[in-house]
């Protein structure tokens, strides 16, 4: 786990304008704002979205959407792709396969995901689900456990798009387009 943010200006800014913030609404309205109290939460929600995304909370990666709607067009195999307390695209129709099994995980955390494949591309969709859904091509829904899909021209031998997709208190669907 990376603790680098802490020793940035931006960290130590936000938690001076918190202290500010807490004493003029003290001396101004009279209303007593545990400040240090609310600092170490502030902090501990912090940590857990790192520890269950493995990024930076305040990460601007192109692969990552955190708090925020975004669309990802994948056109080269990337290994893995999260969407945490927001909503994303992520369009894998155009990738292709070369001479092999191109792996790719998703992961949805308090979010929501469409994830486009292609039907004529051989793929395996492993997708597991705690308290959420995952919506598969085939009408299967997962809310809880796992469940392995396999479009029509799938070959376990031959290369193939495998897909890890996991999603926590979420919704994920697949949609099969041309």
């Amino acid at each position: 786990m990376r603790m680098g943010f802490i020793f940035t200006g931006v960290f130590w800014g936000v938690v001076l304008i918190l202290i500010g913030l807490g004493v003029i609404i003290n001396v101004v309205f009279g209303v007593k704002i545990p400040i240090f109290r609310t600092i170490v939460a502030l902090f501990l929600i912090y940590l857990g979205i790192q520890m269950l995304t493995g990024t930076s909370f305040w990460n601007k990666s192109k692969k990552t959407a955190i708090f925020e709607e975004k669309t990802i067009e994948v056109t080269t195999a990337s290994d893995k792709y999260d969407v945490v307390f927001g909503k994303g695209e992520i369009d894998l129709s155009g990738i292709e396969l070369k001479d092999q099994t191109v792996r790719v995980y998703i992961n949805t955390v308090f979010g929501g995901t469409v994830i486009k494949i292609n039907p004529a591309t051989p793929t395996k969709i492993v997708a597991s689900s705690a308290f959420g859904g995952a919506h598969l091509p085939d009408g299967n829904v997962v809310a809880f456990g796992q469940y392995t899909y396999k479009t029509e021209n799938f070959k376990s031998a031959e290369r193939h798009l495998l897909i890890h997709a996991s999603v926590v208190f979420g919704g994920m669907e697949f949609i099969a387009i041309k």
